[in-house]
């Protein structure tokens, strides 16, 4: 994938903090302003009832009703208390609805729903309603005017203050603005302190985005996994950071290891002191759990500081397997070359005969040596259609011919194409062992004679290798498939048990019928494929 369809590690920092502090910054602002709202509204509204009683009570506007005065008196006295209670306004109202004054000569133009003074002419009451007039929002307080005549008291008008709700929001936002410019010094401190997170989050990662990690530790884990090679990790601490399954397998561990301590998983002393150790080991063989493995162990070191080591492991079994079927292929090239070899002998032979002039005796020997490699090639060349194991027999019959072995092709033999899933390394060990095996079971009789038999008839392509030699022994008839077991001496018994192996590898399986001083016949099947 292109790095351009993944967001870096940055901006999702970047972007995120922005967010989070834009959403704190809104949310905290619509909040206040939601707050501030009511509490100035409540304030507001207590203000102008407050304002609108003492207005009502003051002497000098009930004078003005009891002594029937002029209104250049009462815009005196209006002209004296708008100052204090600016930035509200305030007219007075008669009983019959007229307005008799105001403070702010632009009243005087708007028109006022007398109505909503009611209850104060009419009651007595006093009261606080919100209102829109001329397209503006004002609190009214309404506060009536009780005049003393002595014997009575008599609502004469009401007094109406008016709170221009603008001038509320106004000084709202003018809190809100002082609050943005802290939120926005806030803002910017969280852009920087997020960008320098990011690079040092980057710096840790060795610089890699976080899809980059991930995809590494599922290329990771997937490598580490299919080898067959035990990998294991711990930290300085000795703690199991990595365990594939093959070391498992090797370490004969069932149970889950990461997270724990490798001195409770292993119990060998020298194991755990290889792995601990703070020198590089390599090729160190021990045994373990009656398994002899190969072990290597690499430090690994961060300012001269060992903080962990990762260990390898093999099975010595598993190479030596290796090493028999690299053999084999050798044992394969060498039988090639025997087959060159033995027929640069012949023709130097036949070339000293014809020099001599003794051409009946050149004849005769031609005729000798061919007729049994004639009959064996023309029948692995039309009988046995596969090029390998042609040339694993042609191989053979060269081999035997340099050891005075009459190696035979069976007549009825048939083979077309083997499977390409049956690997000529398998074919090489399986047939290359069981023919190796039969010159050696022949080589101390007078007569010596090996068969070979093949046939792909029906679902399993099936071998067939007998030898007329001393046979095999009841004893160790039962162990002959056991690694190690010869009678040929040290180092030796491995042939027939790498070809069970391999037989079973290819989920077929091996048998053999066996008489002292008669022979030996091995019988390999081997499944065609999957039905």
């Amino acid at each position: 994938m292109k790095k351009s369809r993944f967001v870096t590690l940055k901006v999702k920092i970047l972007g995120l903090v922005i967010l989070l502090i834009s959403l704190i910054i809104a949310s905290l602002t619509l909040m206040f302003i939601y707050i501030q709202l009511n509490e100035d509204k409540v304030k507001a509204e207590k203000l102008s009832l407050q304002t609108a009683k003492a207005l009502s009570y003051m002497p000098a506007l009930h004078e003005s009703y009891q002594l029937n005065r002029d209104n250049k008196s009462l815009d005196q006295f209006i002209e004296h208390v708008k100052s204090e209670v600016e930035p509200m306004t305030f007219f007075i109202q008669n009983r019959d609805g007229s307005i008799l004054a105001w403070s702010d000569d632009k009243d005087r133009n708007r028109t006022f729903n007398i109505e909503e003074s009611s209850n104060a002419l009419i009651f007595g009451s006093y009261y606080v309603i919100q209102t829109k007039e001329d397209d503006k929002t004002f609190i009214k307080a309404v506060a009536p005017i009780k005049v003393d005549y002595g014997d009575y008291y008599k609502i004469e008008g009401a007094v109406v203050v008016l709170f221009d709700l603008a001038n509320l929001y106004s000084s709202i936002w003018d809190s809100v603005k002082k609050v943005l410019n802290v939120s926005l010094i806030t803002l910017l401190i969280g852009i920087i302190g997020s960008y320098l997170l990011s690079n040092s989050i980057r710096k840790d990662t060795l610089n890699l985005e976080p899809y980059e990690i991930a995809t590494m530790f599922r290329e990771r884990n997937a490598i580490l996994q299919s080898v067959k090679e035990g990998i294991l990790a711990v930290d300085k601490d000795g703690w199991i950071t990595m365990m594939n399954s093959s070391a498992h397998y090797l370490l004969d561990i069932e149970n889950q290891a990461e997270g724990m301590k490798l001195s409770n998983v292993i119990e060998s002393n020298e194991l755990l002191e290889i792995i601990s150790s703070n020198e590089k080991s390599v090729n160190v063989e021990m045994q373990y759990n009656e398994k002899i493995m190969i072990i290597n162990t690499q430090p690994i070191v961060e300012d001269g500081m060992r903080i962990g080591t990762v260990a390898s492991f093999r099975d010595r079994t598993e190479i030596k397997h290796m090493i028999d079927a690299l053999s084999e292929v050798k044992q394969y090239s060498d039988d090639l070359r025997a087959q060159s070899h033995e027929y640069s002998n012949k023709l130097y032979a036949i070339l000293g005969l014809l020099q001599l002039n003794k051409k009946e005796e050149a004849i005769e020997l031609i005729k000798s040596e061919t007729q049994l490699y004639t009959i064996n090639e023309d029948l692995i060349f039309t009988k046995i259609q596969d090029e390998r194991v042609q040339a694993i027999l042609l191989g053979k019959i060269a081999q035997a011919s340099e050891k005075k072995i009459e190696f035979v092709i069976d007549e009825e033999s048939t083979l077309t194409q083997i499977p390409q899933e049956i690997p000529t390394s398998s074919l090489i060990v399986i047939l290359g062992n069981l023919i190796n095996n039969a010159f050696d079971a022949v080589k101390e009789k007078d007569e010596k004679k090996v068969s070979f038999f093949v046939t792909d008839i029906g679902n399993d392509i099936i071998f067939e290798v007998y030898d007329n030699g001393k046979g095999i022994q009841k004893e160790i008839e039962h162990q002959i498939f056991q690694k190690g077991l010869s009678s040929k001496g040290k180092n030796r018994g491995f042939g027939l048990f790498n070809v069970k192996i391999e037989v079973e590898s290819l989920k077929g399986f091996i048998e053999y019928s066996s008489e002292l001083q008669k022979g030996t016949v091995f019988t390999v099947y081997l499944p065609k494929g999957e039905s």
